[in-house]
């Protein structure tokens, strides 16, 4: 659904996944060009998250200059014929796109502890798994305090959606930063969620945000339906088909074939 001749793919695939074969991922596009990052472990919540994208960025930046740098997980769909697509971020050259939550940055413990194992613990499914992190963050968080560690004093951090679509500038802008990036973002907690934002508040490229009010709409915002009212985000239906093609969004998420499939392939025959 991604493929057409101005689309470049490149694909970060988490280095857990053992049955991946690249090669069969050229057999699904006939106009695209595919590219295979460097493939990194990748955990919920750590700054693992962060370096497969910034991966991503370098590889695509080492291509050439692109119109705009989308980032999409798996679980994404564009919801627009590709020509519309393009089209849009074409009216809007040299546009930045990203969701931010509020003015407010409302979650110093992220960035003020240290979260050495966030890499080993990620998201725990099981309730006792969630119950024994759950103690071991407040005995983690305890200890901080009463050493008292406070991590990145004068720092204006911003938090939105990792999600984006943004220029080669900013990308370049980004990746000129990596060392401070590390530097303030590892071993934190959600840092995905925290670092491109944060970058981007502190910098000129603040003023070419195509959402300059930081009011957490996402489509308005990022051009991305995402539906945090229903789910953490929701996973859409074919119930929702009506409001899929009706957003004014380029893409949507997240959908899972297991949750309902009907939903994926009525879109790639509304929009391939």
């Amino acid at each position: 659904m991604l493929d057409h001749p101005k689309n470049d793919i490149f694909i970060h695939m988490d280095a857990k996944t053992k049955d991946y074969n690249p090669a069969d991922t050229q057999k699904l596009v006939k106009d695209s060009r595919i590219f295979h990052t460097r493939r990194v472990k990748v955990s919920w919540g750590g700054y693992s998250q962060v370096e497969a994208a910034l991966i991503l960025l370098e590889a695509a930046t080492s291509q050439g200059q692109y119109e705009h740098y989308h980032l999409l997980s798996g679980q994404d769909l564009p919801i627009k014929r590709q020509e519309e697509i393009q089209a849009f971020f074409e009216r809007n050259h040299g546009v930045e796109f990203m969701n931010f939550q509020s003015e407010t940055f409302g979650h110093d413990e992220w960035v003020r502890y240290y979260y050495p194992l966030q890499e080993m613990i990620g998201r725990p499914r099981r309730k006792i798994s969630r119950a024994i992190s759950r103690v071991f963050s407040k005995i983690q968080f305890a200890i901080q305090r009463a050493i008292r560690i406070y991590r990145n004093k004068g720092v204006k951090f911003q938090k939105g959606t990792d999600w984006f679509s943004i220029t080669d500038q900013f990308a370049r802008y980004v990746l000129s930063n990596r060392e401070w990036i590390h530097k303030v973002f590892h071993d934190t907690f959600m840092p995905t969620e925290v670092y491109m934002h944060t970058i981007m508040v502190n910098s000129p490229f603040r003023s070419k945000l195509y959402q300059k009010e930081f009011i957490d709409d996402h489509v308005k915002a990022v051009a991305r339906l995402i539906d945090w009212r229903r789910g953490g985000p929701y996973t859409f239906r074919s119930s929702d088909l009506e409001e899929i093609r009706s957003s004014e969004a380029m893409f949507a998420r997240k959908f899972d074939e297991n949750v309902d499939s009907e939903v994926v392939r009525k879109i790639q025959e509304l929009y391939s």
